[in-house]
């Protein structure tokens, strides 16, 4: 275990909990979303038009995280780390609850975009602040840490699913309320960042556009955050679609149990990625780990949809899916500040890793058509390698920042 200071632990362990109850948000609506529209709009709407409204959901949350990363990634540039992170986390724990008391999908939507304005704003604060505590050698496995929560916020948002019936999915956004909690500790707790201090104020996004080294890492790392969001959201998505297809002859509470069960095997192997992939990076360096994790997350995936037949296959081929799909976010954590400045750290990397949604939101739009289309197996089995082969092409263009350290100018 590296030897950190008290200060660099409180620091890691605050942005890791926001993250945590960042990708718990998102399970919960991927966990609930048949039994939720199936009450909202009737069994025979859903049945007909179920996929496409899904999509349509999915489509504005991705917007408002796509916004909420580049609004709040200036933000946190602007007027510092710490209270950007309050900000974010009160945003969405407050909308997260808020999606309880909805009783249209429309209203369902409109609350998701508002969802999204925190969990992307929360991200971009929270990688910049994490990486500007820990020295060189340690950004390895702090970013593998931190993006632990990948793996443990949909854990958790399964085990809350399972006591529950499918009827109650009501009370699942309402546990979302309870990360406003974690403000109180950084407001207590938590120092602002000594980089950001010493440079706060001074710079803003215009100065990425007009600066051709950090404009040219924005476009490359924006690339390669389009590819990835897209094919992990596209696993961690429509997997809860491959357990309804697989279990239509089971009552809806087996179905929802599954669903659960299926996501506690899919996230052991996010945690195995989202700890491998950081020192991959260190061992081949970044380019080749981005490579190697596009083409496997795309042949496994693939593979799963095709050749799973029952529940149980599920089980033993998602957490290789997600291995490498999730998995290659830890290794954003430690690529994307590493390509900008101190003072345009947050917005670099939120508009990097959080911009891309919003191309991701038209890819997704795109992949519903698809799977409404040819079926969500094969729907999956078209658009996963496509992605990877877009994913491999933008990292051959990404400069290698291995062994370099942070950029201050």
């Amino acid at each position: 275990m590296p030897k950190w200071t008290r200060e660099q632990w409180l620091v890691l362990v605050v942005a890791w909990l926001g993250w945590v109850f960042d990708i718990m948000d998102t399970a919960i609506f991927n966990l609930t979303k048949k039994p939720m529209l199936t009450e909202l709009i009737g069994k025979s709407q859903y049945d007909a038009r179920g996929p496409q409204i899904e999509t349509t959901i999915l489509y504005l949350f991705l917007i408002g995280w796509s916004i909420g990363g580049i609004l709040f990634g200036f933000m946190a540039d602007r007027f510092g780390r710490t209270r950007t992170l309050q900000v974010t986390i009160l945003i969405y724990a407050i909308f997260t609850g808020i999606t309880a008391l909805c009783s249209t999908w429309p209203q369902v939507a409109a609350v998701r975009f508002l969802t999204g304005l925190g969990i992307g704003g929360e991200w971009a604060a929270g990688a910049a602040l994490v990486s500007e505590t820990f020295r060189e050698t340690s950004r390895a496995p702090s970013a593998a840490f931190l993006q632990s929560a990948a793996a443990v916020g949909p854990v958790l948002a399964a085990l809350a699913n399972l006591p529950l019936h499918s009827a109650d999915w009501r009370y699942l956004f309402l546990i979302g309320v309870i990360p406003a909690l974690l403000v109180m500790l950084i407001r207590k707790f938590v120092k602002e960042s000594g980089s950001w201090t010493q440079s706060a104020g001074l710079h803003s996004l215009r100065e990425i556009l007009a600066n051709r080294r950090w404009r040219t890492n924005a476009i490359i790392a924006f690339a390669l955050g389009t590819v990835a969001i897209s094919a992990s959201t596209t696993v961690s998505f429509w997997t809860p679609n491959l357990v309804d297809l697989l279990g239509k002859n089971l009552d809806a509470d087996s179905v929802k149990n599954w669903k659960s069960y299926v996501t506690f095997a899919m996230h052991v192997g996010t945690l195995l990625g989202v700890f491998i992939m950081p020192f991959l990076c260190e061992a081949v360096g970044r380019k080749r780990a981005f490579m190697l994790f596009f083409a496997l997350s795309a042949l496994v995936m693939a593979f799963a949809a095709a050749a799973a037949h029952t529940e149980t296959a599920l089980l033993f081929l998602m957490p290789l899916a997600s291995l490498f799909a999730i998995g290659i976010s830890a290794g954003f954590v430690l690529y994307f500040p590493e390509l900008f400045p101190t003072a345009l750290r947050a917005t670099g990397a939120g508009l990097a890793y959080n911009g891309g949604r919003i191309a991701t939101a038209g890819i997704l739009a795109a992949s519903g058509a698809l799977m409404n289309a040819v079926g969500v197996p094969a729907g999956i089995s078209i658009s996963m390698p496509a992605l990877a082969l877009l994913g491999i092409l933008a990292a051959a263009f990404a400069p290698e920042t291995k062994g370099k350290p942070l950029p201050e100018a």
